[in-house]
């Protein structure tokens, strides 16, 4: 009799209690951090598999022929881990003085997305300049909603960009 009342008293039973959450989180870490690894990293600039920037459009002509434009390989320039394209010298050349000034906002990823807490691929065909600052939209059907009140999905967006952006949800 004098066992069982050492196996249930409160220290006992508070021992026994804190094994269990050991191993819990022991057994939990070995399933979790396998699929944590497979997690897509989100780079500051939306990169395809060549690190090539904003599927290789010319984030320069945006500004300057307000539309979009393929940029050429020739015209590269390596910025922020990210191969940048161009397409002429002149678009190449003001994007190295400033290129702050004409890289996309949110690293070229959907603007929409981002406003409500998901990573989604931008869409260098879908685009707006908002205050001289460059925004890519994931889907056409996204375009108009977003447009009615950009400055609003901009402030949501730059909100979780800032303090969320490892924890927003991949829609890509």
């Amino acid at each position: 009799m004098e066992t069982s009342k050492r196996l249930t008293s409160r220290p006992a039973v508070f021992i026994y209690g804190a094994l269990v959450v050991v191993l819990a989180v022991f057994i939990g870490a070995q399933f979790v951090a396998p699929m944590m690894k497979n997690k897509t990293e989100f780079t500051k600039y939306n990169v395809d598999s060549a690190k090539v920037a904003i599927h290789g459009y010319d984030t320069v002509a945006y500004f300057t022929d307000s539309k979009p434009t393929k940029g050429k390989v020739e015209f590269e320039e390596l910025w922020e881990d990210a191969r940048w394209q161009f397409s002429s010298a002149t678009n190449l050349e003001l994007f190295k003085a400033n290129p702050e000034r004409y890289a996309p906002q949110f690293g070229g990823y959907c603007a929409g997305g981002l406003a409500v807490g998901e990573y989604a691929n931008g869409d260098p065909e879908l685009w707006a300049i908002v205050d001289d600052k460059l925004y890519f939209i994931a889907k056409e059907a996204y375009m108009t909603e977003w447009s009615k009140a950009a400055e609003g999905h901009i402030h949501f967006a730059e909100y979780n960009w800032k303090n969320y952006r490892d924890q927003l949800r991949d829609n890509m």
